[in-house]
């Protein structure tokens, strides 16, 4: 395999965090940051708050291409972003051919959640035949799916959107624009609602704090529910479970376990269920931006 030739600007952008960095032709950061992505929510012209962003690297390191990890429904040629329930100013936003024209470099762009799954797959060293789930629990409720170690994308472009399943008897409508979706009940905002209205504590205590509370351990169940949901159809070889919720201090996963166990059939997939944690590596999605920028460039 050969060594591509420069190094690659990647921007994690999820409905909290924007992470963005460097990586050199053997994927090692030559830098990384994190910021809130409340900055690029707001901003009226999108490309030009990028473009403003990564200035300074790419006078540093130069760059081959742009690669994006967006927390946002897209089309299958990942060019124009439908919609990024928890981001503003994204709605059919043609973002691919935006930046392209800024920063007359190639633009890749994928799912948060698959660039994700594609850095635990390298580091986990799980691209075997099969099936791998990935679970992440955010600020929404994140999905993604690989066969054989490739990232399934869906006919449209808009699979795997577990968060947005109906959740029968719920009306409430959905930054989406849908209502009853599930991560309205199963997600980190519903969390930072219970922490800010009813516990008054911050969203990352709630579990210390209030981990026995009813509400509290609902939005674990339903969380686990939706994933013993997918495992049950699709008889995975593992299921990846990360996302910023999981890491909270006091996050019960044995809780979530059981709960995803509870809901599937005996023996199997109950008994042959593996949940792998995700790394606890900051930089994971926007070295998985890289990996992608690298499939889809053909970079190697």
């Amino acid at each position: 395999m050969r060594e591509r030739d420069g190094n690659i600007l990647c921007v994690e952008i999820g409905g909290t965090n924007l992470r963005w960095g460097v990586t050199d032709p053997n994927n090692h950061l030559l830098a990384f940051e994190k910021i809130s992505s409340a900055d690029f929510s707001e901003a009226g012209d999108k490309g030009a708050y990028l473009q403003q962003l990564l200035k300074p690297a790419r006078e540093r390191y130069g760059g081959i291409c742009l690669s994006l990890s967006l927390a946002s429904l897209m089309d299958r040629d990942r060019t124009i972003c439908y919609n990024s329930p928890n981001l503003k100013g994204m709605d059919h936003l043609p973002l691919k051919t935006m930046l392209e024209e800024r920063f007359r470099l190639p633009v890749v762009m994928e799912r948060d959640v698959n660039t994700s799954l594609l850095y635990e797959l390298r580091k986990q060293r799980l691209n075997a035949e099969g099936i791998v789930i990935g679970i992440f629990i955010g600020t929404g409720l994140g999905n993604a799916m690989s066969i054989d170690g490739k990232i399934y994308r869906g006919y449209t472009g808009s699979s795997c959107e577990l968060g947005h399943i109906p959740l029968y008897g719920l009306n409430e409508t959905c930054g989406c624009g849908k209502k009853g979706c599930l991560e309205l009940k199963g997600s980190g905002r519903t969390l930072a609602t219970l922490a800010e209205e009813k516990y008054h504590c911050a969203v990352e205590d709630i579990f210390t704090l209030h981990g026995e509370e009813a509400e509290v351990r609902e939005v674990v169940r339903i969380c686990a529910a939706a994933a013993a949901t997918e495992i049950t159809i699709l008889d995975p070889v593992c299921v990846i479970l990360g996302g910023g919720v999981t890491k909270m201090r006091a996050f019960p996963e044995e809780y979530f376990r059981k709960c995803v166990k509870e809901n599937l059939r005996i023996p199997n997939p109950r008994e042959s269920l593996r949940i792998i944690p995700a790394s606890d590596d900051p930089e994971a999605g926007v070295v998985g931006a890289a990996l992608n920028a690298e499939n889809i460039l053909a970079l190697r």
